[in-house]
């Protein structure tokens, strides 16, 4: 990986800071390893919004595979 950019659609101000501190910390732990080495368990103290990135690395690996 040598790049991440995520996308935040927050519905609420919960969401917002979650999905914040998601954006935010993703970068520092994706950059520069394998594709196959990903799995993202927690950034920043948010939980919930590595289910979604693990889900576009599958996706992302899949699509790749064709």
């Amino acid at each position: 990986v040598t790049a991440v950019e995520a996308e935040t659609h927050p519905s609420n101000p919960n969401t917002r800071r979650f999905q914040g501190e998601f954006a935010s910390g993703i970068a520092g732990q994706v950059v520069g390893k394998k594709l196959d080495e990903l799995n993202v368990s927690k950034v920043a103290g948010s939980s919930l919004t590595s289910g979604g990135f693990n889900d576009a690395v599958e996706q992302i690996k899949a699509e790749a595979s064709r």
